[in-house]
């Protein structure tokens, strides 16, 4: 045993020695790598043709000048030849065209020019670079049609032209057997059309087929090699979904979204063990899901919505473990009916949960506060019933609670305040009632609330003042009286309030109107034409999922509305607050159907002002002399008050039909310089209300949208708690 051990001691000393000269010579190479990686003449003329036909405004290739290779941005140089084998010039602000004398460098195997402004044509001549195997040329204005004569890369083993959106034609032919070695193919967000090549289903070194977002047609197939992620989203596939079987143990991600694909969903498709993203939204699936379709606990992201899916809903969808598990589940906007299920709260790992805009009854599960991830959910537009489970507070985490347009009723639970990270709460257009509890002052974080459209009563109280970041309020179409609050005009980032439909009384407060940063902004460039105003009134979830190249998850809350106020229907009395006009940003302003008096303040301050609706008021006096300088303005309604006076032709009030209907004391000189009275409105018994509600023109359709953006980490999901949570972004 000490022989043995005596021996390997003198093995490894006469091995070092052994070693000495040739790390002696490394270190060498080392401390003075101008002589071994001297650049290739030749090719150092090729990559400066290359650069004098480059736009290159942030002085990126400024450093190619010399022969030592590796001072040379973006090149890489064979170590004893100094030919150049790799160009990696990924986001570096470049444009132009990309010089034909590049194809000169006949040993280059990675051309990466990615993320820049490169215009034209792919050059034909990239065909003899023979040694490539990496061609990345996407994010950047290319134009036309592939060059067949790509099809001589034999070593290509990465095509990647994704993200030129005026590439494409018809889908080349012999992408499926031009290379038996590749691995990654990516035209997404092209214009190809046509058909997928019979060749693509069988080349069995593919492993990554991307193809999202082109004009592809032709029915779905079968691929017949070991994917590992399969993009078809965004064409106009259509035809039955197939089982994948030949990717079985190596599928992670199948997008399918936004095609024409019918029929049911089949089992096998659980089958696929290691799916970690399945998307099948926005086809036109039917059926309903069988109860077999259970998928292994991989599966992060599950979004069958907008689709016909039918039936209840599957009591288990998906395999669950203590560290694994569905994040996202997306099954709204098709026609499940029923109750949810109480399994769906054993999905422990769940953050966002979607299931608004189907035909489901009953109650919300009770045990909904076991789902302790959750950041989202969306139950709206159902039929659901019962009061909002006082358990939910034990989704601690939870950014956003959208349950508007059910049959919910009861009260809102005091106990509501330890949601403190909410941003979103919806429960407009239910039953619910009492009034609005002083603890949800604990909600700190939130940003949207709408209770509209409920039996809410009782006086506004100042919890409401401690929701510092508040973007949008509606309490409309309530049973809420009292005066309103001084606090009314106190929120900076405040866009729009709707207290309309109330019993409010009392004097509109004369308050610092100069507190809110939208209601001041003048921003006449976010103008929008006229034809933008047929928009309705949204608030939706939009899911955007980029689990291929990223490992980020967004959900982005869209409010469509005006920067303004609306405080109609109401008891409210007194005279309009000057401060009031003299806001530069606001878009609408509604006071109609009150009882304010005196005259109008000036107008011409309010600069972004697009509709202003004073009707069924006791307002007197002479109409404000500048309506012509409002450019923004589109609807204006002032009638049924008692205005008086004479308003010239050039004040352009003719672009207001019915406006100043009901005045019967106000004279509208015509274009025949005679005076036309105003005693009767132009449609009888419809006020501009009715018709911005009736109308193809909304007072909602002021389409300027705010993001509430949610992110939250796929690959960190479950190695710490602060991965678990989204990192939330506003966009104004």
């Amino acid at each position: 045993m000490e022989l043995k051990r005596g021996l390997n001691v003198h093995s490894c000393r006469a091995l070092k020695l052994q070693m000495l000269p040739l790390l002696l010579f490394l270190l060498l190479l080392c401390s003075n790598p101008s002589e071994s990686l001297k650049l290739n003449l030749e090719d150092k003329a090729s990559l400066l043709l290359f650069k004098s036909l480059v736009q290159d405004p942030t002085q990126k290739l400024s450093s190619w000048v010399g022969s030592n290779c590796t001072n040379w941005t973006g090149v890489a140089c064979n170590f004893q030849t100094g030919h150049v084998v790799s160009i990696n010039l990924t986001d570096t602000s470049l444009s132009g065209q990309v010089h034909p004398r590049l194809c000169k460098l006949s040993f280059l195997e990675f051309l990466v020019l990615s993320s820049n402004a490169f215009t034209g044509r792919i050059p034909t001549c990239f065909g003899g670079l023979s040694g490539l195997k990496t061609l990345d040329l996407s994010y950047n204005k290319f134009v036309g049609v592939v060059p067949d004569a790509i099809m001589k890369l034999r070593n290509l083993r990465e095509l990647i032209l994704k993200g030129n959106p005026e590439l494409g034609g018809v889908f080349p032919w012999w992408v499926g057997n031009f290379s038996m070695n590749l691995e990654k193919l990516d035209f997404s967000f092209n214009s190809f059309c046509g058909e997928i090549p019979e060749s693509l289903y069988y080349l069995k070194s593919l492993k990554h087929l991307d193809l999202e977002k082109n004009n592809l047609t032709g029915n779905v197939h079968d691929f017949y090699q070991s994917l590992l992620v399969l993009n078809l989203g965004s064409n106009r596939f259509s035809g039955t979904l197939p089982c994948f079987a030949a990717s079985a143990m190596s599928l992670t991600v199948l997008k399918l979204d936004n095609n024409s694909v019918v029929g049911g969903i089949p089992t096998c498709i659980a089958s696929l063990q290691a799916l970690t993203h399945l998307n099948l939204s926005h086809n036109h699936l039917n059926y309903e899901i069988s109860p077999r379709l259970v998928f292994f606990e991989k599966l992060l992201l599950l979004d069958l919505s907008f689709n016909d899916l039918s039936g209840p809903l599957p009591s288990k969808i998906a395999q669950t473990t203590e560290k694994a598990g569905l994040v996202l589940l997306d099954l709204s906007h098709n026609r499940f009916s029923g109750e949810i299920p109480l399994k769906i709260t054993e999905l422990k790992s769940l953050q966002a949960f979607f299931l608004s805009n189907n035909l489901l009854i009953g109650e919300i599960p009770a045990r909904i506060g076991n789902l302790t991830y959750l950041q989202v959910i969306d139950l709206s537009h159902n039929m659901l019933s019962g009061s909002i489970p006082l358990n939910i507070v034990g989704c601690f985490q939870l950014l956003a609670l959208i349950v508007n347009n059910n049959n919910l009723s009861g009260e809102i639970q005091p106990e509501l305040d330890a949601l403190d990270s909410l941003k979103i709460l919806d429960i407009s257009n239910n039953q619910i009632s009492g009034e609005i509890p002083l603890t949800l002052a604990g909600l700190k974080s939130l940003e949207i609330v709408d209770f509209s459209s409920n039996n809410l009563s009782g006086s506004l109280n100042d919890a409401i003042t401690k929701w510092t970041n508040l973007k949008y309020l509606s309490i409309a179409r309530n049973k809420l009286s009292g005066n309103l609050p001084n606090w009314l005009f106190s929120f900076q980032a405040i866009q729009m309030m709707d207290f309309s439909t109330n019993k409010f009384m009392g004097f509109i407060p004369d308050g610092n109107f100069n507190f809110s940063l939208n209601f001041n902004k003048s921003d006449t460039g976010r103008s929008m034409p006229a034809k933008s105003f047929v928009l309705p009134r949204s608030m939706v979830i939009r899911i955007s999922v980029a689990a291929i190249d990223t490992n980020e998850l967004s959900f982005n809350y869209q409010l469509f509305s005006a920067v303004g106020m609306d405080l109609s229907d109401n008891l409210l009395h007194g005279t309009i607050p000057k401060g009031l006009f003299q806001l530069q940003g606001l878009e609408y302003l509604n006071l109609s159907f009150n009882f304010l008096d005196g005259q109008v303040p000036g107008l011409y301050r309010l600069r972004s002002l697009r509709a202003l609706d004073l009707s069924h008021n006791s307002l007197t006096g002479q109409i404000p002399g500048n309506i012509s300088s409002l450019q923004e303005l589109t609807l204006l309604n002032l009638s049924y008050n008692s205005f008086s006076g004479f308003v010239p032709w050039k004040q352009g009030y003719q672009k207001f039909p019915g406006a100043f209907a009901g005045n019967p004391n106000l004279c509208l000189e015509s274009s025949h310089a005679e005076c036309n009275r105003t005693s009767l409105p132009l449609v009888p018994g419809k006020t501009l209300r009715e018709e911005m509600t009736e109308g193809p023109i909304s007072i909602w359709a002021f389409c300027l949208s705010f993001f509430v953006s949610f992110y939250l980490g796929v690959v960190a999901l479950f190695c710490s708690a602060q991965t678990r949570r989204y990192i939330l972004q506003t966009k104004v």
